[in-house]
């Protein structure tokens, strides 16, 4: 059996819109540590409200992180998606992602 593995120019960049109610520095490493992991060619973070500075200050160091503030997070969803027609897009909760969601207390 033969397999065929794609070449670079055939694998669909990977764009992630993420989102959550209020940003913090462990959403953003988390992040970080999974767009190195999985090659991610632009991450957005949508959130309705600005995040702590140090936060932003964090991010804007990450070339493929972006943080859009919007109240209307499926409004910003297809500008998003429009952008990158051609790309595989992954939607992720930030609630339920890495380091975050260990931390919260089982009920």
């Amino acid at each position: 059996m033969l397999f065929r593995h794609k070449s670079k120019k055939e694998e669909k960049e990977k764009v992630i819109i993420s989102y959550t109610q209020k940003l913090g520095i462990v959403c953003v490493q988390d992040l970080e540590k999974y767009i190195g992991k999985y090659k991610i060619i632009k991450c957005y973070i949508l959130v309705p409200h600005p995040p702590h500075t140090n936060v932003i200050e964090y991010a804007e160091n990450i070339n493929q992180i972006e943080i859009v503030i919007s109240p209307d997070l499926k409004q910003e969803t297809e500008k998003i998606k429009k952008l990158y027609p051609g790309s595989t897009m992954e939607i992720i909760n930030l609630e339920d992602f890495g380091e975050k969601n260990m931390m919260r207390d089982a009920i």
